[in-house]
């Protein structure tokens, strides 16, 4: 999805980024609320989960110039160990993240089961893809030409004297057959 450049004024941008932050934010919050509402509450992992989602959609999509990779690796660790409290700051959350990984692993019921068979064979899919990809040599052309010094001009002038320097001779080389003592084994 393209992001409309006219959005991100220069000079305002940690301020825009905020304000879709909190834009994030709330969606998530409203989205929660609705689901609670509906009788579908949302586990402390799965919003763990979408936190880190929406994180990392908002850093490499949203954030205009993008970011360079080892520092959305800084800003990803940061989100994470954020996450990580947030799911471990009360005795209920944090029990709720561990049932649900624990369900996940001990394949309780049919629907854990094939969610972790779907999981144990996308990571590796996806594992070796991501490796396929970086290794396979790529043909694309050079992003940039060669750069050739131009052709020197037709014509200049030295000394108030023009000179044609396709045609000009040089008179400081002589052939060597005019050459005296050319020819001889001197």
């Amino acid at each position: 999805m393209e992001i409309p450049t006219s959005f991100w004024v220069p000079g305002l941008m940690p301020v825009q980024f905020l304000l879709v932050f909190a834009a994030a934010f709330a969606l998530f919050i409203a989205g929660q609320y609705v689901l609670k509402q509906c009788g579908r509450p949302v586990t402390m992992f799965w919003q763990a989960g979408l936190i880190w989602l929406t994180a990392y959609g908002i850093l490499t999509r949203v954030l205009s110039p993008p970011l360079p990779a080892s520092l959305l690796y800084t800003y990803m660790g940061m989100v994470t160990v954020a996450i990580f409290f947030y799911v471990s700051a009360t005795e209920e959350g944090w029990a709720q993240c561990r049932r649900t990984v624990t369900m996940f692993f001990t394949g309780e019921t049919r629907r854990h089961r094939l969610m972790r068979a779907a999981v144990f064979v996308a990571v590796p899919l996806l594992t070796m893809w991501s490796v396929y990809s970086s290794v396979v040599p790529s043909f694309e052309e050079p992003t940039e030409l060669r750069t050739h010094h131009p052709a020197p001009p037709r014509m200049i002038t030295v000394h108030g004297v023009r000179i044609d320097l396709q045609t000009a001779k040089n008179p400081f080389r002589v052939d060597e057959g005019l050459r005296p003592g050319a020819g001889q084994g001197s």
